[in-house]
This record gives C-alpha cells, structure tokens and sequence, in this order.
C-alpha cells in the first residue's frame, strides 16, 4: 500500500517578525531568546518561548511539551511555522509546527510533506525514511502510458510524478504530479471494468418494434410516460444495430423500469433469440417472474423461473437449452456452469448495484455477445457512473407516471413512536395498507434494537389490524405465501426486514415505520420508503430513531428533505466517500488514495475517455505499445480482489 503525504506545509515564504499581523499564518526563522515551563495548579503544563529575529520578538506557546522543554533553550536557532494571535497586546504562535536549525545548516525552505503518524513513528523518521528508499523504488518504474497517450492528456512522467507528490519544489510541481497519480487511478478503474466486461462490438441483432411489442405495448393499461418514451428510444436504437448493446437504465423507484426491461426481453423473442432476466433475490426475482408471466404468457412467450436446486432444476435446464423456454429469469443461479442457453441473445440485470462487474460479464459470457441492459433504482452520481460503469452507455427514465403522489417523511424520537403506530392503525382502519420495518430479525436488548419476529409477535396480540411477517430466515414457499395474502389485503401490516427493500409494488400500502432507522444507509431508506406511494393516495414514512451523531442526523434529514433518489445519492456520496466502487468485494476502503471524484470530474472523464479509445483499438491489449499498459492494469486489478486475475 503506498503512503501519500495528507497534505504540504508551505516552509517556501519567511516573514520577518516585525511584519506579522494577527490573524495571519506565517513562517518565521529565528533564535531561541527564552524558554520556561509554566506550570499552573491542576492543568497541565505548558511552554513558553520567546523567538527573536533581527526585526523583533514573538511569543511560542506549546501545549504538548514533551521533548521540547529539554530542547528549546536559549541559542537554539528554529523555524516556526503557524498562525499568529494577539493575547494581551502580546503577539502568539501557539503550538505551531518547527524545524531545529542545526548549527552549520540552512532551514528548509520548500513544501514540506505531512505523513499520518503513529506514536511510534514521527514525521521525520518516515519522511527521511521515504526520501532515503523512494529513488531506488523508482529506478525500477517504467511508466505503463504509451508517450503518446501522455502527450495527448498533457501528462508527467509517473516516476516523476511520484517522486514530487512527496517532494516538491513548488506548488506546480505538486499539482501537475497529483494530476499525473489521480489520472492513473481514474484510468486503472476504467480499464478493469473494460477488461472485465469483454467489451467487443458486434453481437445479436434483436427486434425491439416486432409484432411481440407492438401487441405488448397496445395491451397495456396506461399510456408510456415521456420520460419512458425516451429511454425506450434510446435503448430500441441500440437493440436494432449489429453492435452489442451496454446500456445502463437508471430510474427512481417507481418510474417503470419494468416496462423497459419486458421490451427488451421481447425484442430478443421477436428476432427468434432468448432472453434472460437476472435479480439479486429470491424474492425479488419470484416477483419479477410472476409480473413476466402475466405479461408474456398471453403473448406466447415461455417463461422459467431458475433459484438455487429444485425438483424442476433438470426439467428446466433442458427446457432452456434446448430453446422450448424464450425467457429465463433467476438470481444468481442463472450463472451456474450447468444453465445453457441454446441462443441467448438479451440480458437484463436488475438492481445492478447489487452484483459486480464479475457477474455480469460471466452471464454475458454464456452468449457469443448478447445485448446487455442493467438496471438500478439507486441512482448513481454521475462520477460513480463514469467510472464503475465506464463501458457502458447511460440512460434516465425521468419523471413519475400520473398522479404519483410525494411521500411525507417524517423523523420522530422514540418518545414520540406511538404517533407512527397511531398512523398505521388509522390506514388500515380505511382498507389501506402498511408496512413495519425492522433492521434485525430478532430483537437485540444490548443494542437497543427492535426485532421483526418480536415485535410482529406483540403487534398479533393488539386488535385492529391483521399483522404478517416475512425475513429472509423464511423458506421460500412462506415468503410467497406471506406476500400474496399481503397483496390479497388478508394481511394488511407487514412487519418485515430489508428483505422488502426492492420489488414490492402493492398499491394499496401507504404507511411505512422504519425501526431503528439510523442502522440504514440513504440509498436502502430511500429504496424502503419507494415501497409506498405507489398509488395514487398520499403517503408517510415515519423514521424512528434516537441517533445522536451528526452524520446519522444528516442521513434522517437527507430524507426528510429530499424525494429525488438522484439528490440523495449525491449526499449519500459526500457523507461516505466512493467506497469500493468496482463491486469485486463486498467490504473494504476506498477505490482511491489521491482522487476525488467531486473535484477531479475533469481528469475521470479524461481516463475514462483514453480507457474506451484504447479498448477500441486494442481490445484485448494485445499490441506491443498496451504491453506495460496490460501489465500495469492486470497488477492493480490483482491487488484490488487479492487473488490472480485470468487473461
């Protein structure tokens, strides 16, 4: 793992003491005139050092004393580099950062980097530590960037630009070195997602206007939104070319993704192809099956459903290769060695934030070049999109279907809970529905959480409403149990986990209570709370929570304030940082050490644009210029996965 400094103190500008004014920072270089330890009863000692240059005198205060007090006596010639107050007509400079001018030295006058630091290890032991082993590390570096690729984006050499990112002589050099590193994380990003897609570009050609569709389109009980209109051009387009289609369809909660995704299933029936229909969960992709099958067996269109091994399993594998199935649809059970498709030629993979760039090239992978349409109700920053989905194209389904109605959100502290519970009473009372949130399965006392199994036990024994509960503990068999007498209104309170996160669309709920509410990210709460409002009545999402950190407050108020899943994923971003962004693990730090995707969009799209002109070009990397390029680029993606990666 490389060190980078966390930031430079500017040593390049001396002030004589005469000169300083309060308020300002500056650096100074005198003479130590004085030194004592004041000590004060019952507060800690502190050092107090009077520093004179040829123009006059000023006032050191150090708080930490430590070694100083035996080395800062009288003689002592030192840099001292901070702000400066005013205390009782006296000029200060408390605590500030210095430099011990030996006798017979010069002080350092340049950027001086800054390195985080342990007890153990000071800043000049890793700062000599680095200055003394950097250049025989990069006598060894051959810079990966073909010379015209870094003359085209105007960029340094990386040997130099690793050496002055720790040591510059100015603060141009800094930047053009920082521009330099921060482009190669943009660019080693970019690539692996183009090397891990296969991108090529010849594949299936499909049907997205046959006869299929049409019938499909004219079938359907309400007219396509404008904003559907659009992404359906966008993606028919693409469909229609030779060219294999990589399309990303992003679309708020209950914009009618659904209806994209069966168009582009049917282009692939309508041009004699089969399509497959990819979700994260069982339950998810049990709803998914059942919506496809009410829409496509009328059209006679054969559809299977594939989960983890069943009595059906064999019956349906052979179904599929031998084309007697036209649309398969499935959790990751589709990626199986044993799933054969005879002629795929459509692949749709919804909630895309769940799977990472790995599944989904190894379901495009069992097809010569199928067309590719992923899909998310969690919208993605338009940096994060550029860059984890840097191979593909990009399109919005904006606006809602008529008479969406906004949903009030509503944080409440636990004293005031039974106002939410008094909410859901109220609906159902009026034949609407609920639903109860809870972050955990069982109840957990230490941690002061609510359980769904607890608590949905407590609410069966209060009259009024018909309590239902659903984790993902359940079998298979009781979750779509529970969930068709959810729908049926024979339950109308679910009390239920994250499970219910995506997929559910009944239109008659229009309360939901979130437990504990802080133990959900923005992008899950604002996914939760789409399971509501899905009809025309108005609705409310109750927030329960007693958190008392600043951050888990501006989570609860991110929502409160804000219905655009697009706005939320922007703060969301800035509240925890890009975080592992090329989806090959679950858990870890940050995708970057130097960039950051806020202020450096220009350098991303810069990577992202030279990533898709090499692969353009070369797309196996298989010419001689690409050869350190490849090397490079298969080291940094080792290092990210911690395992060999295949050519």
């Amino acid at each position: 793992m490389q060190l980078w400094p966390r930031r430079h103190r500017d040593w390049t500008q001396v002030t004589p003491i005469s000169d300083l004014e309060e308020g300002g920072a500056y650096v100074v270089v005198g003479q130590v005139e004085q030194s004592q330890l004041i000590r004060r009863p019952g507060k800690k000692p502190y050092l107090r050092v009077r520093l004179r240059d040829q123009s006059g005198t000023l006032v050191l205060m150090f708080f930490h004393v430590g070694w100083l007090a035996k080395r800062l006596e009288s003689g002592q010639r030192l840099m001292a580099n901070g702000p400066v107050e005013r205390f009782g007509g006296t000029l200060v400079m408390p605590h500030p950062e210095i430099q011990l001018v030996e006798a017979g030295e010069e002080p350092y006058a340049g950027l001086m980097p800054v390195y985080p630091t342990t007890e153990a290890l000071s800043q000049r032991f890793i700062g000599d530590l680095i200055k003394r082993e950097l250049p025989l590390l990069l006598a060894e570096v051959q810079d990966p960037l073909p010379t015209s690729l870094r003359r085209r984006f105007d960029l340094e050499d990386r040997a130099w630009a690793l050496w002055h990112q720790h040591f510059p002589d100015d603060f141009r050099q800094l930047q053009r070195s920082r521009r330099r590193l921060v482009f190669d994380e943009f660019l080693a990003i970019s690539l692996t997602v183009h090397w891990l897609s296969g991108q090529q570009h010849t594949g299936c050609q499909e049907k997205p206007n046959g006869p299929l569709a049409q019938k499909f389109l004219r079938n359907l009980p309400f007219e396509l939104t404008s904003g559907q209109e659009k992404a359906w051009d966008e993606i028919s387009q693409d469909l229609a070319q030779s060219r294999a289609m990589s399309r990303l369809l992003q679309g708020d909660v209950g914009t009618g993704k659904t209806v994209m995704a069966v168009l582009s299933l049917l282009a692939a029936v309508d041009a004699g192809h089969q399509a497959a229909f990819m979700a994260p969960t069982e339950l998810l992709a049990e709803q998914h099956y059942q919506i496809l099958a009410r829409y496509l067996e009328p059209l006679g269109v054969r559809t299977g459903l594939f989960l983890a091994p069943s009595k059906d399993r064999q019956r349906l594998r052979q179904a599929l290769a031998d084309h007697q199935l036209n649309v398969a649809v499935g959790t990751q059970a589709l990626l199986s060695d044993d799933i054969v498709f005879e002629d795929l030629g459509v692949v749709v993979i919804d909630e895309q934030h769940r799977f990472g760039v790995r599944q989904r090239a190894k379901l495009a992978d069992k097809a010569k070049r199928p067309d590719m349409l992923v899909m998310t109700a969690t919208p993605i920053p338009r940096t994060m999109a550029l860059t984890v989905f840097g191979d593909l194209e990009i399109s919005r389904i904006e606006g809602f279907p008529p008479g969406r109605q906004p949903i009030a959100t509503i944080h409440l502290p636990y004293r005031e809970r039974r106002r939410a519970y008094a909410e859901v009473l109220s609906a159902v009372k009026q034949n609407a529905r609920a639903y109860v949130v809870c972050a955990v399965v069982h109840e957990n006392r230490d941690l002061d959480l609510y359980g769904a199994v607890e608590l949905a036990q407590g609410m069966e024994s209060v009259p009024g409403w018909r309590v239902g509960l659903i984790h993902g503990q359940l079998a298979s068999e009781d979750k779509t149990r529970v969930m068709n007498a959810f729908r049926q209104g024979a339950i109308n309170v679910l009390v239920a986990t994250s499970i219910i996160e995506v997929g559910m669309d009944v239109p008659e709920a229009t309360v939901m209570v979130i437990e504990n509410a802080e133990r959900f990210g923005i992008a899950q709460l604002h996914q939760l709370r789409g399971r509501i409002g899905r009809g025309n009545q108005s609705s409310t999402c109750f927030l329960l929570s007693d958190v008392e950190s600043k951050e888990g407050q501006a989570r609860l108020q991110a929502l409160v304030d804000h219905q655009s899943g697009l706005d939320l994923a922007e703060i969301d971003l800035g509240l925890r940082g890009p975080g592992e962004m090329l989806g090959l693990r679950q858990h870890g730090s940050s995708a970057f050490r130097l960039a950051d995707p806020f202020g450096d969009l220009t350098i991303l799209e810069e990577a992202r644009q030279a990533a898709r002109e090499v692969f353009f070009k070369d797309p196996r990397l298989t010419l001689a210029k690409h050869d350190r390029l490849k090397q490079w680029m298969l080291a940094q993606l080792t290092e990210s996965v911690s395992q060999p990666m295949m050519n």
